[in-house]
């Protein structure tokens, strides 16, 4: 059935002088409080144009080509940005609404999306109503979509325990650090500039010309490639150069500290002799460790440390975007534990890695499967 056949456009209902919760909209849990997604109110003072949203009724947000989009189902009422459409199920007792939210996310429905999208602006791109609700959905009998969505909510539960598992890791690493922390409270401390080897920025632009970046190059590490402590290459995304040779005050070594030194301050990882030949980008730092003073995977720790990080924004340079220098880097004094300790440390983080990573393979299948699953589900064949 079209999509039209099955949804329409809800009477827009503004929020005005009543209070409501307001709700944000995220990827994986839909529709949530605001307080649950950002850390504080990033909406404005006055909330009198927001869209009500009752129970049960569908919020579209954008951009829809990465399913930003769920029913809501936790309250009675909350409002959404006023941007968002909502839309009402023409009948329930027909339409499943678990269904049909699985089937609006689904690659299925998202392929739909990209091909239909019209604006020349990536992230500005929109999908008219029109269009959207011209999309066939598969449309058995409700018996047998709540059927599918019961199937599609199981495998997806096991996906959210393996990420929260995942999460439970991060929080043990951190606690391993506290207690060295803890253990050496008469600890020394050095300056970075002291306890470590080389502190370098990554090559400034003038180094590198457009027809330098190349496609199958060495890639140019920066905090964007940084992700819950681990160096991440994606061929996707990643600025490859052939100047490997030319730039080699820049390149990384197994046992160097890569720092992010713009925006997100304290964005840190070690490199590992699993990583191949890399190279320090412009956003990034390279901080080489004095093996007589410090480990690695201890400086990584306490570089990324809340305490730290909030030291380096303190100094930090700059008026639109933080920025971090070598010499900002290098007179930050940090505790120095003795190097039996930090082996320790290292040997434990070490344990829960190897658990983590397990962990992340998991994941990985149950997203195929997940995959497999919706693509099953929405040609009839679950």
């Amino acid at each position: 059935m079209k999509l039209g056949d099955l949804v329409k456009p809800a009477k827009v209902e503004r929020a005005g002088s009543t209070e409501y919760p307001l709700l944000s909209m995220t990827m994986r849990n839909g529709l949530v409080p605001q307080g649950e997604k950002f850390k504080k109110r990033v909406a404005g003072a006055d909330l009198s144009q927001y869209k009500v949203v009752q129970n049960g009724q569908l919020v579209v947000g954008f951009p829809i080509d990465e399913a930003v989009l769920a029913f809501q189902r936790t309250l009675p009422a909350g409002i959404v940005s006023p941007a968002y459409a909502i839309w009402d199920i023409k009948d329930s007792s027909v339409t499943d609404a678990l269904y049909l939210e699985r089937f609006l996310r689904s690659p299925v429905a998202i392929a739909y999306y990209l091909a239909k999208l019209q604006g020349s602006t990536a992230r500005r791109r929109s999908l008219p109503n029109r269009v959207f609700l011209d999309m066939e959905v598969p449309h058995p009998r409700i018996q047998e979509q709540r059927r599918i969505a019961a199937i599609l909510d199981e495998a997806d539960e096991l996906r959210t325990k393996r990420r929260q598992a995942i999460a439970h890791f991060d929080t043990l690493t951190e606690s391993i650090f506290h207690e060295l922390e803890a253990q050496a409270l008469t600890m020394s401390r050095l300056k970075l500039a002291e306890a470590c080897s080389k502190i370098q920025t990554g090559p400034f632009g003038s180094l590198l010309h457009k027809e330098d970046y190349v496609v199958d190059g060495i890639p140019l590490i920066n905090p964007m490639h940084i992700r819950d402590g681990r160096i991440v290459v994606d061929s996707s995304f990643s600025i490859t150069t052939n100047k490997f040779s030319e730039l080699s005050g820049y390149h990384l070594f197994p046992g160097d500290v890569v720092l992010g030194r713009r925006g997100e301050i304290g964005r840190c990882a070690e490199v590992l002799d699993t990583h191949g030949p890399l190279l320090c980008g412009t956003g990034s730092l390279i901080v080489r460790p004095s093996p007589h003073h410090l480990l690695p995977t201890y400086l990584s720790a306490v570089l990324s440390s809340q305490s730290t990080r909030r030291r380096l924004g303190d100094v930090a340079q700059g008026a639109t975007m933080l920025n971090l220098n070598t010499k900002i880097v290098g007179s930050l004094e940090i505790p120095v534990p003795p190097l039996e300790l930090q082996q320790t440390f290292a040997a434990r983080v070490a344990a829960v890695e190897r658990l983590k990573e397990t962990q992340r393979k998991h994941l990985i299948e149950l997203d195929t499967l997940f995959a497999s699953l919706q693509h099953r589900a929405f040609r009839g064949e679950l």
